[in-house]
C-alpha cells in the first residue's frame, strides 16, 4: 500500500479497520469497545499512525455502505454514518465541505451498523441498530461515550 491516500480509499467505498479515531494525518487513536455485562466498556490504547500499520503489513481496509449522510452548513461539515463489510462494523466520517477532505473517521468493528447521525451543539451521535447513542466530540473524536 504504498502511497496510500485515507480520501481516495474513502472515495471508493473503503475504510481502514481499526478500532478508533483516525485523524486527517494519519494519526489513530486506538480505542477498544467491548460488553461489559450489559453495558459497554470503552478502553483506550496506543496513539499510532497509520504509516506504523502499512510498514508493518497490519493495514486492512472494509468495503463500505453509507447509511445516512447529514450536511452541516455552519460547520462546513459533511456527516456520515454506516456499515463496513463485516456486519458488526460501523463507521462515522466527518468530512470538510471546503475541501472534501476528511477531518476523522470513528470505525469500530464491534458498534454494528449506524443507522442515523445528527449534529447537536459540537457533538455528533451516532445511533446503531442495536439502539444504542455513541457521541462524538466534533474537536476531540476520542471523547466518546455510548449510552
Amino acid at each position: 500500500m504504498n502511497n496510500f491516500d485515507i480520501n481516495y480509499e474513502w472515495h471508493n467505498e473503503k475504510l481502514p479497520i481499526i478500532n478508533g479515531i483516525i485523524y486527517a494525518d494519519g494519526s489513530i487513536d486506538w480505542i477498544n469497545v467491548d460488553y461489559d455485562g450489559d453495558s459497554r466498556k470503552i478502553v483506550f490504547g496506543n496513539k499510532i499512525h497509520l504509516n506504523d500499520l502499512i510498514n508493518k503489513n497490519e493495514l486492512d481496509l472494509s468495503s463500505i455502505m453509507v447509511n445516512k449522510k447529514l450536511e452541516n452548513p455552519e460547520k462546513q461539515i459533511m456527516v456520515y454514518c454506516g456499515e463496513g463489510g463485516f456486519g458488526g462494523d460501523g463507521f462515522v466520517v466527518v468530512e470538510s465541505q471546503t475541501d472534501f477532505k476528511i477531518e476523522w473517521i470513528a470505525f469500530f468493528e464491534t458498534a454494528n451498523p449506524f443507522e442515523n447521525i445528527e449534529v447537536i451543539d459540537d457533538k455528533i451521535i451516532a445511533y446503531n441498530n442495536l439502539d444504542e447513542k455513541w457521541v462524538f466530540d466534533i474537536h476531540n473524536p476520542a471523547n466518546i461515550s455510548i449510552e
